[in-house]
């Protein structure tokens, strides 16, 4: 069988990373919230690559074909797809893992098992995976991060959003499993992302994911581009949503239960937004929908549904 993945040691001094962050292309992404992250870190901190994945043992090509440009008559290009483990420093010169790219779809279990010794045989005591999940919350107020983990009692207190549910497995939910099953401090964070958006990228619910990280860590991670690209898209879609009666009154009801569920989270005692007892589809995002369909079907712009 073909080797997993292929080391390339850093140059320089040792390193001692202490947390492992992690994100797979290909899983659920409401608002590309991690991807954006992931983006954001790669772009604006020092990095060198520690590991490289066999990608064609683990993707499943015709389920996922690369993009391919074809330019007067001839292929010009090809963008294959990568899975990397890199090294990076935050702001205070911490050194951090961050695994990203194509979620495998085969041989988890291995994989699983290689991530799980480049951390422990490179010290990683905590892991954190990071992603954006659609919720039935308006763009106007803070983004929601919920936190979850192989630890509950190191997360902070927080209402409880799912109970217990069955639900398709991912790779990044994978790995917080295995992570936490060998004793690493796994967690995985999830920011909640308008659901009207959740095709969109939505800079907010990234700088929403970053700051948790930072606060789960205590590493400096880079806000600031987030922050400001969050400020411009908030108001292209309140320019959107001003010239759409039914979007405006859909985001009105649910401004008014997010404020009346903080308000209740705060009378209990809990830090963040509880999300329990959201709206069905039926009762908000059927509105939502019936407009989305209309919309889709009398122009190419508008708000991504």
């Amino acid at each position: 069988m073909r080797q997993l993945y292929t080391v390339e040691h850093p140059a320089g001094e040792p390193v001692s990373p202490r947390v492992l962050l992690h994100y797979f292309d290909g899983a659920m992404d409401a608002g590309h919230a991690g991807s954006l992250a992931v983006d954001q870190l790669v772009m604006t901190l020092p990095h060198t690559r520690v590991a490289t994945f066999d990608i064609d043992s683990l993707l499943d090509y015709r389920a996922r074909r690369p993009v391919m440009t074809f330019d007067h008559n001839t292929y010009s290009d090809a963008a294959m797809p990568e899975l990397v483990l890199d090294l990076l420093q935050d702001d205070d010169g911490e050194d951090l893992l961050l695994l990203h790219g194509s979620e495998p779809d085969y041989r988890w279990q291995e994989f699983a098992d290689a991530v799980i010794h480049l951390a422990v045989s490179m010290g990683v005591s905590q892991a954190v995976g990071i992603s954006g999940i659609p919720m039935a919350i308006p763009h106007t107020r803070p983004t929601y991060v919920h936190a979850h983990g192989s630890q509950p009692d190191k997360l902070n207190s927080q209402t409880e959003v799912f109970g217990r549910v069955e639900l398709p497995g991912s790779m990044g939910a994978f790995l917080e499993l295995r992570l936490g099953e060998v004793g690493i401090d796994s967690r995985g964070l999830s920011a909640s992302i308008p659901h009207y958006i959740a095709r969109d990228d939505f800079p907010q619910g990234a700088a929403a994911l970053l700051r948790a990280v930072a606060e789960n860590t205590g590493l400096a991670l880079p806000l600031g581009d987030l922050e400001a690209a969050a400020n411009v898209n908030r108001a292209e879609i309140d320019a959107e949503a001003a010239q759409q009666p039914e979007v405006s009154a859909v985001v009105s009801a649910l401004e008014a239960q997010y404020d009346a569920m903080l308000q209740q989270a705060e009378d209990l005692g809990f830090e963040g937004t509880p999300t329990l007892d959201l709206p069905s589809a039926d009762e908000i995002g059927a509105r939502l929908e019936a407009f989305l369909e209309a919309n889709e079907n009398t122009s190419g712009d508008g708000l991504q549904h």
